[in-house]
């Protein structure tokens, strides 16, 4: 199904309980994207960059013969910063045409979580998809399958992902295997377990499946709390850095680690009109953001 070692990468398959076809890719890029949550602006966007080439050379001899039926479905805003279009053009010397589809979430509680598209287009639209998202829930990516299959043919969806989580690539695979539609996911270092909150993916999760060398890492970087590798807004550290400084911020209260070195320094009051859709990654311990230090 794909290489499991390229020159700079490896990757292997865990048995993961309602998910075939799941690939966690190890390298260097990857784990420079997971363990630094200081990487913000050019300096995130290339590793970014980096790590989905990585992706693709794992894939490249099961896709290479397909290249004709091949196109993206971006999930806007976030799924920008994967940059499979620039990917795709290092590893295969071809355009990557490409979907869009505009998803927000709607509600996110203890019970799970409401998405809705607002804007689609599916011009280059063909029976094999890849996806760049860091999944949470997956219901983003069901969201958006459901409006491409209304109007088109989907045999095979690949998923690429920075951070997954287990529960996400389950729900993904039920949602597809109802649909004979075929999956394969490859993720970054782990497939993480999902916090309570919805927001946190963490080694340090009970559920994370992922390299002991990793976990041991994450006790010592992450002063053994179950912070999240990618922030409560994947993306807006080249998106909004404004917006992921404020979230980075809130995440340095809300674990009581005001005075550590794990998230990026910043001042002044926050402001709730930017981290309003995060609101329920820190509810539970922080309800006045005036209070924040």
């Amino acid at each position: 199904m794909i290489e499991l070692t390229v020159s700079g990468s490896t990757a292997y398959a865990p048995t993961i309980e309602g998910v075939s076809n799941l690939f966690i890719c190890e390298n260097e890029p990857l784990e420079r994207l997971l363990f630094n949550r200081h990487r913000v602006g050019l300096e995130f966007v290339r590793v970014c960059r980096e790590a989905s080439v990585y992706f693709l050379q794992h894939l490249k001899s099961s896709l290479v013969d397909e290249c004709d039926n091949i196109s993206e479905l971006m999930i806007l805003t976030k799924g920008h910063y994967y940059w499979l279009h620039h990917a795709y053009e290092r590893v295969f010397d071809r355009n990557l045409p490409i979907n869009f589809i505009a998803t927000n979430r709607t509600d996110v509680s203890d019970t799970g979580v409401s998405v809705s598209v607002h804007f689609a287009n599916f011009d280059a639209a063909t029976d094999t998809l890849l996806i760049g998202d860091t999944i949470a829930s997956g219901e983003t990516i069901c969201t958006a399958l459901t409006a491409y299959i209304e109007n088109h043919t989907l045999r095979r969806v690949i998923v690429l992902s920075y951070a997954g989580t287990v529960v996400g690539a389950q729900r993904i695979s039920a949602f597809c295997r109802s649909r004979n539609i075929e999956t394969v996911f490859l993720f970054g270092l782990a497939a993480f377990g999902l916090a309570q909150n919805g927001f946190d993916l963490s080694f340090l999760h009970n559920q994370t499946v992922t390299s002991s060398k990793y976990v041991q890492r994450a006790h010592q970087l992450f002063a053994g709390r179950g912070i999240s590798v990618a922030g409560w807004d994947f993306g807006s550290q080249a998106q909004a850095p404004k917006k992921y400084h404020a979230l980075a911020r809130i995440e340095a209260n809300y674990w009581d680690l005001l005075t550590s070195a794990i998230f990026p320094s910043s001042a002044g009051p926050v402001d709730a009109s930017l981290v309003q859709k995060e609101r329920a990654a820190f509810a539970a311990k922080i309800s006045d953001l005036d209070e924040i230090k």
